[in-house]
């Protein structure tokens, strides 16, 4: 066991060092040039699981879920940790998983697409994806020293600080977080702050309200955040040294349609493997869009929407109010299918919702990408017209190679979705999990549809959303992502 105060003092030396061997942005341009250079860097809440062979891996969600979910894609950054933006935030995520990325890829194949901040892999739903010998975990340990650094990975602590090591990583933080930190040690919020806090519960809106000393107060209600953000700091730090440990570099710079992410984004290109330098590459994908879908099924069947209780947790008498309710937002097309379902007693085909949602994007893409195609055509013969006269020989030459390149990029596009005519055609692994997934729900479905019909006025019920079909006229708004 190592010695409190010798950690501390190792710390503050380790994070001198890292200081000291910071790269330039120069250098870590020349660096994300080559491959060999990238790490995998894997932001989670849970540990690895383990094979009987004792390999590691990280499950997809569809496999964490047991189909609950359809995602089969596991995701990454490159050389640092996911920071946050519009699709959430992983400060408090506290296990993170490194890899020198030619060793991921050798277990498990190319990604589906290199981002600096979002590179992911579309993998087998039974198998995940397979972490090599060299990967590295970095996981809390609250009952031992301030941090270790160990031959296959690191730990540190999230709480439990004693009042020496609170001084210690309050003296380290960067002076921003410091300013974020006192004030949340002083109660000095913004009005939004503490609205924004206190509306999350009745009770704490009254205890605010009944407080003498507000300040102390907001002291207590923010503490947490203040914690949150020493452990956020030592996770970085204690990442940053494992990333060391294994040879690896943590480099500043990648973020969303940065230089450095251009340049980790045209190195994949040149390695034959899809490059996006912005980090909605797979919220724009046909593997998000059709999560979506699932999502939006979910939301029907599980979750609620926008005030909207599931079908699976409201009462009877209030479930044709739910059922018109979700018909008139854009979960209509399974709102629809549950209302026909429950009119021609016939079950839902949920994998026909998937099947027709694909086709619908396909059908989407391929429009779009003959539309385009014919727009840029018409561009490129301008400019062999010498339609835009003013511009040099090289300026014309630069714009007529980019012009050719995107054609090149659109005419694969449209040529690879005309062979993907199915979701099997185009991910396997998200065929099956779709598959069992929908096999899934469907048991659950027709288990509350079966208890659904013992009701005595499940008729009635019938006759109104009969009904209501033939009545109205209002068009159904399509599942978002089409």
């Amino acid at each position: 066991m190592v010695d409190k105060k010798e950690m501390i003092v190792s710390l503050k030396m380790g994070i001198e060092k890292l200081r000291e061997k910071e790269v330039s942005f120069e250098k870590s341009m020349e660096m994300m040039r080559n491959t060999d250079n990238w790490c995998f860097v894997h932001a989670t809440r849970y540990l690895p699981r383990i094979n009987p062979d004792g390999t590691m891996y990280i499950p997809t969600t569809s496999m964490a879920t047991g189909f609950k979910d359809i995602r089969t894609t596991v995701h990454a950054t490159l050389n640092h940790i996911v920071a946050a933006h519009g699709y959430g935030s992983w400060d408090n995520v506290p296990i993170v998983v490194l890899a020198p990325y030619k060793d991921v890829v050798a277990d498990n194949g190319n990604p589906v697409e290199v981002s600096g901040t979002d590179t992911y892999w579309s993998l087998n739903p039974d198998v995940g994806l397979v972490l090599p010998k060299s990967a590295y975990v970095v996981k809390p340990d609250n009952n031992g020293p301030l941090f270790q650094i160990g031959e296959n990975g690191a730990t540190y602590k999230r709480e439990n600080y004693t009042d020496k090591e609170i001084a210690q990583i309050e003296s380290m933080l960067e002076p921003d977080k410091m300013a974020e930190y006192i004030r949340y040690k002083n109660g000095d919020l913004e009005s939004w702050e503490i609205q924004q806090e206190i509306d999350r519960d009745v009770r704490v809106r009254k205890a605010y309200e009944n407080a003498k000393d507000k300040k102390a107060f907001l002291c207590g209600l923010f503490e947490e955040s203040r914690f949150d953000i020493l452990a956020k700091y030592l996770r970085d730090v204690v990442v940053k040294m494992s990333m060391e440990q294994i040879g690896m570099v943590w480099v500043k710079g990648v973020s969303d349609v940065s230089e450095l992410s251009y340049v980790i984004s045209d190195t994949a290109e040149a390695n034959g493997v899809p490059g996006n330098p912005s980090n909605k590459g797979h919220g724009n994908s046909v593997y998000g869009r059709i999560e979506n879908c699932a999502e939006d099924i979910q939301r029907v069947l599980y979750a609620e929407f926008d005030g909207i209780p599931s079908i699976f947790n409201t009462d009877f008498e209030s479930l044709y109010d739910v059922l018109v309710n979700f018909k008139n937002t854009h979960l209509g097309l399974v709102a629809s299918a549950i209302i026909s379902d429950l009119i021609n007693e016939k079950s839902i085909d949920f994998l026909k919702i998937y099947k027709d949602f694909y086709a619908k994007i396909r059908e989407t893409e391929m429009s779009g990408c003959e539309n385009q195609l014919e727009a840029d055509n018409a561009q490129l013969q301008r400019y062999y017209d010498n339609y835009f006269s003013y511009l040099d020989e090289e300026s014309k030459n630069q714009q007529i190679n980019r012009l050719k390149k995107i054609i090149s990029d659109y005419r694969k596009r449209l040529a690879e979705f005309g062979a993907k005519k199915t979701i099997a055609d185009y991910d396997k692994n998200v065929w099956e999990s779709i598959r069992r997934h929908s096999e899934r729900i469907s048991l659950e479905y027709k288990a509350w549809r079966s208890e659904l019909v013992k009701h005595p006025a499940y008729g009635k019920l019938v006759q109104k959303l009969r009904d209501m079909n033939s009545n109205t006229n209002k068009t159904i708004m399509p599942v978002r992502g089409m």
